[in-house]
Protein backbone atom coordinates (compact mmCIF):
# COMPACT_ATOMS: atom_id res chain seq x y z
CA UNK A 1 0.00 0.00 0.00
CA UNK A 2 1.11 3.53 -0.90
CA UNK A 3 1.21 6.09 1.73
CA UNK A 4 0.11 9.62 0.99
CA UNK A 5 1.91 12.64 2.17
CA UNK A 6 0.16 14.56 4.24
CA UNK A 7 -1.14 17.98 2.72
CA UNK A 8 0.10 21.21 3.84
CA UNK A 9 -2.41 24.28 4.22
CA UNK A 10 -0.03 25.71 1.28
CA UNK A 11 -0.93 22.65 -0.84
CA UNK A 12 -4.37 22.95 -0.33
CA UNK A 13 -3.80 26.51 -1.42
CA UNK A 14 -2.18 25.65 -4.63
CA UNK A 15 -4.58 23.01 -5.33
CA UNK A 16 -7.73 25.26 -5.41
CA UNK A 17 -5.51 28.12 -7.26
CA UNK A 18 -4.98 25.20 -10.06
CA UNK A 19 -8.80 24.49 -10.06
CA UNK A 20 -9.79 28.39 -10.27
CA UNK A 21 -7.30 28.89 -12.94
CA UNK A 22 -8.52 25.82 -14.54
CA UNK A 23 -12.21 26.86 -14.17
CA UNK A 24 -11.40 30.35 -15.35
CA UNK A 25 -9.80 28.98 -18.38
CA UNK A 26 -13.16 27.10 -19.80
CA UNK A 27 -15.04 29.73 -18.95
CA UNK A 28 -12.78 31.66 -21.23
CA UNK A 29 -12.99 28.82 -23.88
CA UNK A 30 -16.80 28.87 -23.57
CA UNK A 31 -16.90 32.52 -24.41
CA UNK A 32 -14.35 32.59 -27.33
CA UNK A 33 -16.45 29.22 -28.79
CA UNK A 34 -19.51 30.86 -28.72
CA UNK A 35 -18.30 34.74 -29.93
CA UNK A 36 -16.04 33.45 -32.62
CA UNK A 37 -12.96 34.36 -31.38
CA UNK A 38 -9.25 32.80 -30.06
CA UNK A 39 -7.86 31.59 -27.09
CA UNK A 40 -5.23 34.28 -26.86
CA UNK A 41 -7.92 37.30 -28.09
CA UNK A 42 -9.54 36.31 -24.83
CA UNK A 43 -7.09 36.41 -22.58
CA UNK A 44 -6.02 39.87 -24.40
CA UNK A 45 -9.45 41.27 -24.07
CA UNK A 46 -9.08 40.50 -20.58
CA UNK A 47 -5.69 42.73 -19.93
CA UNK A 48 -6.91 45.26 -22.11
CA UNK A 49 -9.91 45.72 -19.69
CA UNK A 50 -8.44 45.16 -16.62
CA UNK A 51 -5.50 47.45 -17.07
CA UNK A 52 -8.21 50.13 -18.08
CA UNK A 53 -10.35 49.67 -15.08
CA UNK A 54 -6.82 50.32 -13.17
CA UNK A 55 -6.44 53.28 -14.88
CA UNK A 56 -3.10 52.20 -16.32
CA UNK A 57 -4.26 51.61 -19.86
CA UNK A 58 -1.86 49.45 -21.76
CA UNK A 59 0.39 49.90 -24.93
CA UNK A 60 0.42 47.49 -28.21
CA UNK A 61 4.17 46.78 -27.11
CA UNK A 62 3.08 46.51 -23.55
CA UNK A 63 0.21 43.75 -24.29
CA UNK A 64 2.67 41.76 -26.51
CA UNK A 65 5.43 41.31 -23.95
CA UNK A 66 2.55 40.31 -21.60
CA UNK A 67 1.18 37.90 -23.93
CA UNK A 68 4.52 36.40 -24.64
CA UNK A 69 3.84 37.14 -28.57
CA UNK A 70 5.89 39.31 -31.23
CA UNK A 71 4.54 42.82 -32.20
CA UNK A 72 3.58 41.59 -35.71
CA UNK A 73 1.47 38.72 -34.04
CA UNK A 74 -0.08 41.72 -31.37
CA UNK A 75 -0.96 43.35 -34.50
CA UNK A 76 -3.15 40.55 -36.25
CA UNK A 77 -4.73 40.08 -33.11
CA UNK A 78 -5.51 44.05 -32.34
CA UNK A 79 -6.88 44.17 -36.11
CA UNK A 80 -9.42 41.28 -35.85
CA UNK A 81 -10.25 42.84 -32.48
CA UNK A 82 -10.71 46.45 -33.78
CA UNK A 83 -12.88 45.25 -36.53
CA UNK A 84 -15.30 42.94 -34.54
CA UNK A 85 -15.45 45.81 -32.08
CA UNK A 86 -14.13 44.43 -29.03
CA UNK A 87 -10.90 47.49 -29.15
CA UNK A 88 -10.27 50.53 -29.52
CA UNK A 89 -6.66 51.77 -30.56
CA UNK A 90 -5.55 55.55 -29.49
CA UNK A 91 -2.59 57.68 -29.65
CA UNK A 92 -1.10 58.16 -26.67
CA UNK A 93 -1.40 62.16 -25.71
CA UNK A 94 1.89 62.08 -23.79
CA UNK A 95 3.42 60.36 -26.45
CA UNK A 96 2.24 60.29 -30.16
CA UNK A 97 4.52 57.42 -30.98
CA UNK A 98 2.49 54.84 -28.82
CA UNK A 99 -0.66 53.11 -29.31
CA UNK A 100 -3.17 52.87 -26.21
CA UNK A 101 -5.50 50.20 -26.12
CA UNK A 102 -9.11 50.30 -24.92
CA UNK A 103 -12.13 48.33 -24.76
CA UNK A 104 -14.54 48.88 -27.48
CA UNK A 105 -18.19 50.23 -26.16
CA UNK A 106 -19.30 46.64 -28.57
CA UNK A 107 -17.01 44.47 -26.62
CA UNK A 108 -17.21 46.04 -23.59
CA UNK A 109 -21.23 45.43 -24.06
CA UNK A 110 -20.69 41.57 -25.00
CA UNK A 111 -18.17 40.51 -22.16
CA UNK A 112 -20.69 42.68 -19.96
CA UNK A 113 -23.63 40.36 -20.40
CA UNK A 114 -21.77 37.46 -20.35
CA UNK A 115 -19.29 37.71 -17.77
CA UNK A 116 -22.12 39.95 -15.71
CA UNK A 117 -23.41 36.47 -14.20
CA UNK A 118 -20.33 35.22 -13.25
CA UNK A 119 -19.56 38.41 -10.62
CA UNK A 120 -22.96 37.69 -9.17
CA UNK A 121 -22.24 34.16 -8.81
CA UNK A 122 -18.58 35.11 -6.88
CA UNK A 123 -19.90 37.96 -4.88
CA UNK A 124 -22.80 35.76 -3.93
CA UNK A 125 -20.17 33.61 -3.13
CA UNK A 126 -17.75 35.84 -0.84
CA UNK A 127 -21.03 37.77 0.77
CA UNK A 128 -20.83 36.31 4.08
CA UNK A 129 -16.75 37.26 4.18
CA UNK A 130 -15.74 40.00 6.65
CA UNK A 131 -13.39 42.55 4.91
CA UNK A 132 -10.94 40.83 7.52
CA UNK A 133 -11.14 38.04 5.76
CA UNK A 134 -11.44 39.46 2.45
CA UNK A 135 -8.01 41.73 2.80
CA UNK A 136 -6.56 38.00 3.65
CA UNK A 137 -7.90 36.83 0.92
CA UNK A 138 -6.84 39.90 -1.57
CA UNK A 139 -2.99 39.47 -0.22
CA UNK A 140 -3.14 35.89 -1.20
CA UNK A 141 -4.15 36.49 -4.33
CA UNK A 142 -1.92 38.90 -5.04
CA UNK A 143 0.70 36.92 -3.72
CA UNK A 144 -0.49 34.12 -6.12
CA UNK A 145 -0.24 36.34 -9.07
CA UNK A 146 3.49 37.12 -8.55
CA UNK A 147 4.17 33.63 -7.94
CA UNK A 148 2.87 32.90 -11.10
CA UNK A 149 4.49 35.90 -12.45
CA UNK A 150 7.95 34.92 -11.35
CA UNK A 151 7.82 31.40 -13.24
CA UNK A 152 6.36 32.49 -15.96
CA UNK A 153 9.48 34.65 -16.00
CA UNK A 154 12.13 31.74 -15.23
CA UNK A 155 9.92 29.76 -17.99
CA UNK A 156 11.06 32.31 -20.57
CA UNK A 157 14.57 32.36 -19.67
CA UNK A 158 15.04 28.54 -20.29
CA UNK A 159 15.80 27.84 -23.33
CA UNK A 160 13.60 26.22 -25.87
CA UNK A 161 13.30 22.11 -26.20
Amino acid sequence: MVERKARSPQDDLVGLVQMLVAEGQRIAHVFAQRHGVHGTDVEALVRILVAGERGRPLTAGQLAAELGLTTGSVTTLLDRLERAGHVQRERDPADRRRVILRYGEPGRELAGRFFTPLGAHHRAATSEFTPAELEVVKRYLTASIDAFRAYRSELSEQPKR
